[in-house]
């Protein structure tokens, strides 16, 4: 059995003051958050896509660039759209399984 380890997320920029993680777990501001945080950890949740205040602004390219700042094992939970799972409640009649498929071809690596 493996056990995957991770956080609730890995971009906690603000000083450990301000609850971040800059300077208590991050050397400093200017580290590559999610590269430093795969040296420690085999999974992280990505909770930004449910919100779509976030996810307006994700590309393709976002996704492709966390997987290459990563180890080829990391594994990503990548939390579905509100889109899909409040507004559309997942009924396929209004749609859900197409916005269901454009986030699935969103997070896809290239």
């Amino acid at each position: 059995m493996t056990f995957l380890i991770g956080c609730s997320g890995w971009s906690y920029s603000d000083s450990y003051q301000n609850g971040g993680w800059v300077k208590a777990f991050y050397p400093d501001a200017q580290t590559k958050k999610l590269q430093y945080y795969a040296q420690f950890f085999n999974t992280a949740e990505m909770d930004a896509t449910f919100y779509e205040k976030f996810y307006m602004y994700m590309t393709k390219d976002t996704f492709t660039a966390m997987v290459r700042a990563t180890p080829d094992k990391f594994q990503f939970s990548i939390k579905v759209p509100e889109t899909v799972t409040h507004d559309k409640r997942l009924d396929v009649s209004k749609g859900a399984m197409a916005l269901l498929d454009e986030f699935l071809e969103k997070i896809s690596p290239h």
